[in-house]
Order: C-alpha cells, then structure tokens, then sequence
C-alpha cells in the first residue's frame, strides 16, 4: 500500500474538473448505438482523437462498423494493466425520458441527486471517461505509476462478438500482470463501496412458435377458428411457461438451482447481508416487492449470485396497434436472456433447454442463440483485488466484498482466454442501465476519477 495518495494527481483532476464534465458530456451526446450501428463509428474516431491528444497509441481492429480501440502507454513501469472499456450504448426506442437521452443535461435525479442523465452515463461512457481524464492527470503530473494498455470495444450490447477472436489472436500484444475496469461500486454517496471478484455469463436467445404437427395457421386466419386451431401465441406461452416456476425461478431439467458457490463465498454473502437494506433495493430497482418475500437477506444475494435466470425482454406475435383485430398469428418469437452463474456453459445451457422442450412436447419451438458467453471470477487474494482494497483504504473506506456480479461482462476473456486476474470498481454511484433516465452522480463521477487515479497507485506499489 502507498505511503500516501498520489496528491499531485488527485489536485489536477480537482482543477480540470470543470473540463473534464464538459468533455464527458460531450461524449455522452454523441450516440453510439451498437444494435443500430447508429454513431459507433463516429464516436471510435472522436475516441481516438482525444487517447492520441493524451499520448497513448491507437490502433483499430475488429469489425470496421464496430470497431476495437486498442491504446498503449508504454512509460517503462515494471507492471502493465489491461483495462476495459466500452463506447457503445443500448437503443433508446420506446423508452419515456424525462429529458432526451442524447441530451446529457444535470439535474435532480430522484436516485441520484444532481446528476448526468444520458444513455451511457451509468454504462459504460462515464467511467470510459474517468479513465482517460486519470492517464492525462497523470501524464501532467508524476508520469502514469504502470504501463497502460486499453481495449475499447464497440459492440459489447450486442455480445462483443468480435473481442474473443481479437484477443485470442493477440493475446501476445495484451500481455500484462492484471485486468482492471473502473466502475461504479456505490448504492449511493459516501456508502462502503464493493469489489466485485465475479460476473454472470450471458446467453442471448430467440424462441419461435410456427404452425407444424402440432397444428397452428400456416397463414394469419380468423380468430373465430381458435376453437378447433391452435395459436402459435398460446403454444409459445405454453412451452416458456414450462421453464420456470411460479417464482420465475429456472426449472430447466439438468440445471441446478444453484451453481458455482465456493465456501469462502458463504461468509462473504453473510457479510453483505448485515448491510443489506430492502427497500433501497426495491428504490433502485423500481419495483414495490420482489418475487420472493419469503427469503432472508442472504438467501437474497445467494440467488441472484449463483442461482441462473430466464429473462423475456420482449414477446411478439400478431397484432399489437390500437383497437382490436381478431385474428390467430401464424407465428410468435420472444427475444430472451440467460444469466448463467459460474459453473455452466453456452452449449450446456443451450442445449438444456432444447431437450427440456422436446421431452415436454414441445420439440417444434425454434430455439437459436444470439451470441453468449460465461460467467467468469477472480479469488479474492489476487494482488489486483487486494490494490483495489488498499485504494479504498487509503480514501477512508472499507469495502464490501461482493463475490458475484448478476450482470454480465465478458471478463471470461481475461480470466479464461489470457489468464489475467481481473477487478471491476471504483467510487461513485451511478443507475438506470438500458432503461429511461439512465444517470450518474455529478459527485460520484469526480470519486471515481479519484478512486481509479489512486488505484493505479496502490497496483504499481502492491507486491
């Protein structure tokens, strides 16, 4: 641990701080939708320009639509960071904001007080900006205390497809001792902050019921006939149904309840449930009861640490506009998540849920993946876990070790693909991921310039 906070550091970003917003909020009124290709390319060049301003060499890789921002800082420190980012944005669409998305304006945020409210404020364009306003503190103060490289996906809201194959095939060039992202670990101001050691894996799916054996239209028909033909509609509600419980727990034959928890997770848990407070969950999580009022508050964070999760984003099928139109569909799709706790895989889960269909008749609903990837963690002694906790110290907090994140990020490509440990955190508090209003604490985004400046610190002088 340092002997004391990289002062000179913390006292440029203090002084820039009126310029650092500006730039940020720039950045978050430039759209990068990756599902709509709308912006990406323009936001990777405005990227590219301010890295190479602050000294770092740029290069692009990947998908030309979509592409990967690799930038280096090589200041001959004996350790190297590889550190995450994403520039891309999910879609607005349908989504009632209380001011624009792309407008990026400060107010009184319910959740947040005085807050940047923009898509990306919360994930991930806020701390990609934390981050590059600490390397050019740094590099206009004591000189950056490790070697930086960045990689900069484009396309992480749409399964960051190009990024496996982009580090697989340069593993070489991204050498280094750990992986680091800067993010938000605070429920709100001056709360104890978290270290997330693990994150969830993802599997984007799509269901399709279409007229077959079974019965159904072949064609749209009159909705008088649903006595004697079948619905696509209902049959695909039917075989979802079959997946889950009551609870909207998983109930997919083969797949466990729980997976993946580690002894040393158990006390962790139970130490989070101590400070476990209900209804700032259900504040933050817009909602006035879970499904589960039964469950203790560890037996809460238990669940959605390592229990998976079947998600229906959204469910089509014949007509949905004004008035009634009294027809059967001929087909209907529902586009869904999986959220798979350590211990399973793409194929197995995929494979889970095809035979679950089949054994319970329901062998004709399509089922295709999208993309997806798995769950991925960090033990909690790494060197890299233990600077993020000595950062927190030497700003005056004490953390809250979460050992699973249920949102998914694809850290698997460093713990499994380049055999790096990995840590996600920072200070700040921040919300509303891929829903309207999605913000940032004014104040949170200044700690967590300061948390991550400190650090780089507390990881170059941690053994």
């Amino acid at each position: 641990m340092p002997s004391q906070l990289p002062q000179p550091t913390l006292d440029y970003l203090h002084t820039h701080w009126n310029a650092h917003l500006a730039r940020t909020l720039a950045f978050l009124r430039q759209p990068s939708v990756s599902a709509q290709n709308w912006g990406v390319r323009e936001t990777a060049a405005l990227l590219r320009g301010w890295i190479e301003e602050r000294g770092g060499r740029v290069r692009f890789f990947g998908r030309e639509s979509h592409p990967i921002i690799y930038a280096e800082w090589n200041v001959g420190a004996p350790k190297t960071l590889l550190v995450y980012g994403m520039y891309d944005v999910q879609p607005v669409d349908d989504q009632i904001w209380t001011t624009p998305p792309f407008a990026a304006e400060i107010w009184n945020h319910p959740a947040g007080g005085e807050s940047i409210v923009a898509r990306g404020a919360c994930n991930s364009k806020g701390p990609l900006m934390a981050m590059l306003h600490v390397i050019e503190a740094f590099q206009n103060t004591t000189g950056l205390p490790v070697n930086i490289k960045w990689t900069i996906e484009g396309e992480e809201e749409i399964g960051s497809m190009a990024l496996q194959p982009f580090y697989e095939t340069h593993a070489e060039m991204l050498k280094a001792d750990a992986a680091f992202e800067p993010f938000w670990s605070q429920d709100e101001a001056n709360a104890r902050p978290h270290i997330i050691l693990g994150t969830k894996g993802v599997l984007g799916l799509e269901f399709i019921s279409r007229a077959g054996a079974w019965g159904g239209p072949r064609e749209v028909i009159h909705s008088s006939a649903g006595v004697w033909v079948g619905s696509p509609a209902w049959r695909l509600v039917q075989a979802l149904n079959t997946l889950v419980n009551e609870h909207q727990e998983v109930t997919i034959d083969g797949l466990p309840e729980l997976s993946g928890v580690l002894p040393s997770d158990e006390a962790l848990l139970r130490a989070m449930a101590e400070e476990f407070n209900l209804s700032t969950q259900h504040q933050r999580l817009f909602t006035q009861r879970f499904k589960r009022t039964d469950l203790s508050a560890y037996e809460l964070l238990k669940h959605i640490s390592f229990a998976p999760m079947l998600n229906i984003n959204g469910f089509k099928s014949g007509y949905l506009g004004e008035g009634t139109h009294t027809i059967i569909p001929n087909d209907a799709r529902a586009i869904c998540d999986f959220r798979m706790p350590p211990g399973l895989t793409v194929e197995q889960v995929l494979s889970a849920i095809k035979a679950h269909l089949e054994r319970r008749g329901f062998g004709d609903i399509q089922v295709s993946m999208d993309s997806g990837y798995p769950a991925a963690r960090t033990p909690l002694e790494a060197p890299v876990v233990q600077a993020m906790i000595a950062a927190y110290r030497a700003l005056g907090f004490e953390p809250t070790i979460q050992p699973m994140e249920a949102s998914a990020t694809p850290y698997f490509l460093y713990t499994d693909v380049l055999g790096l440990p990995f840590v996600w955190g920072g200070l700040g508090s921040a919300g509303g991921s891929h829903g309207p209003d999605e913000w940032c604490s004014v104040q949170g985004l200044r700690d967590l310039q300061k948390s991550t400046a400190t650090f780089l610190s507390t990881f170059a002088e941690y053994q």
